[in-house]
């Protein structure tokens, strides 16, 4: 696959680095140039140099005044080797090559003439020449006092300061193979290390879409890699759980429907077939009636868990007191606490808790825990109730005696269809409940949480303080 990651990080590795390669030679080409050309031009300056203490010696045995054969010798070994020509100025005159064509009142000329007088090297493009590739180089020579007597002006073409920097292209050449074929190398190891988590997240995820939901990707190191595939192994775990948690879900709801739709479709099939006597159909009808109102009650809580998880249930929030509402849903239970002679103490700290939510949502989590509290709660127990308010959170604790919460059901009494009646007993509630009160309290951004021992169960929630 020639547009697979491995493949596009491998030409864009190499793309780079041979753009990298070759920016380099080509700066070492120009630079190795430079020197060159710098090293020609020293080199010359350096006979021109030379000339000048020839100069120096004739001049101390002669007087020098004109080209002795040894000054001339030199002066014509100079300008044969580097396609040059020598201008001589002394005190009082100047001796100008064919290369000399400007004018000796030309300013620019005659202030680089007293330049190298006053002792000065000079290098100047194109002033002594009409040639602008013309350059001139202006070395002062001196007397028998060491005073300077005139300059030696070499005028030196552009084409005779060409190197020859083949070699350097040659050498530079064999360089970019060798470093080409090392840069391939290179870059299929990195693309390969690189996409090799990636492949095996991509193996991962084929997997799972074949259902193994066990696959993890393991790396090592750090960087982006390694947090990308922490990052795939947490969202594995978390779909492991919800592939768990789903198929639980299916089952627990099967298991609540076909409960009821057995029982009801039993006494119906019984009163048709006439298997059920006539005196005992009103007592079958009325367990029917039961069962069909247990599975609206199952319905309806699933359907409000579904408008939960979606995010789409928009809350009512106003002031309302806490402690009045407490009040109202205790008051629908008090047959039951009565059928069962519960004590209900009720200790709120202070005669009203103003509270900021939706109070339809939250009279449904303090039915809820009431309903519970009922429940588990055995004959002439006891179910303790109280608000009080720290900062600007209301807290509120049902309390009731019972059986309490295993240590191994403790985690679990949120989740959905959670019982502590493993054998999910008719009549024991749906196991909806507690799930419901939780996503409420979550909408609302505040918590609950559960305790147990000694004897008895607490909840506890919290609100936000307001206004009533």
């Amino acid at each position: 696959m020639r547009n697979s990651l491995f493949w596009r990080l491998f030409w864009a590795f190499l793309s780079a680095l041979t753009a990298t390669v070759l920016v380099l030679s080509l700066i070492m080409v120009a630079m190795v140039r430079t020197e060159r050309r710098a090293a020609l031009e020293n080199e010359a300056l350096a006979e021109v140099r030379e000339l000048t203490h020839l100069i120096k010696q004739e001049y101390m045995l002669s007087l020098f005044q004109s080209e002795t054969e040894a000054v001339q010798s030199k002066i014509d070994e100079i300008e044969g080797q580097y396609n040059a020509q020598i201008s001589i100025v002394y005190r009082n005159r100047i001796q100008k090559s064919p290369a000399f064509t400007a004018e000796l009142n030309d300013p620019a000329v005659v202030e680089y003439i007293n330049r190298a007088m006053s002792g000065e090297e000079i290098r100047v493009q194109g002033v002594f020449s009409g040639a602008p590739g013309m350059i001139t180089f202006g070395v002062p020579y001196t007397g028998i006092s060491d005073q300077v007597m005139g300059v030696l002006l070499l005028h030196l073409g552009m084409d005779s300061l060409r190197v020859d920097y083949t070699d350097i292209i040659r050498y530079a050449a064999i360089a970019c193979i060798f470093s080409m074929i090392l840069g391939a190398s290179l870059s299929y190891l990195i693309a390969s290390k690189q996409s090799k988590p990636l492949r095996a997240i991509q193996r991962a995820v084929a997997d799972f879409a074949a259902g193994a939901f066990d696959r993890r990707v393991e790396t090592k190191g750090g960087g982006e890699m390694v947090a990308l595939a922490d990052s795939f192994n947490q969202m594995a775990e978390e779909l492991s759980n919800l592939e768990e948690s789903r198929r639980t879900f299916v089952a627990n709801v099967s298991h609540e429907l076909r409960s009821p739709m057995t029982s009801i479709q039993g006494y119906i099939h019984g009163i048709l077939d006439g298997a059920i006597a006539e005196e005992e159909r009103a007592q079958c009808l009325n367990v029917v009636l039961s069962e069909t109102q247990r599975l609206t009650k199952l319905i309806n809580e699933l359907l409000a868990l579904s408008r939960y998880d979606s995010g789409k249930e928009e809350l009512n929030l106003s002031g309302f007191d806490i402690n009045a509402l407490i009040l109202q849903v205790m008051f629908k239970y008090e047959q039951r606490i009565e059928a069962k002679r519960i004590d209900v103490e009720i200790a709120f700290r202070e005669p009203s808790c103003a509270v900021f939510a939706d109070a339809d949502r939250i009279t449904q989590v303090v039915e809820n825990l009431i309903d519970n509290a009922v429940k588990f709660t055995g004959e002439d127990g006891r179910i303790t109730v109280w608000s009080h308010t720290v900062d600007q959170l209301c807290y509120v604790t049902i309390k009731n005696t019972g059986p309490g919460i295993a240590p191994d059901d403790s985690a679990f009494i949120f989740d959905r269809f959670y019982k502590g009646d493993k054998a999910h007993t008719s009549g024991m509630g749906t196991g909806l409940g507690l799930s419901i009160a939780k996503k409420i309290l979550e909408q609302h951004g505040q918590s609950i949480h559960a305790s147990s021992g000694g004897g008895e169960t607490s909840f506890v929630f919290t609100l936000r303080r307001g206004e009533s």
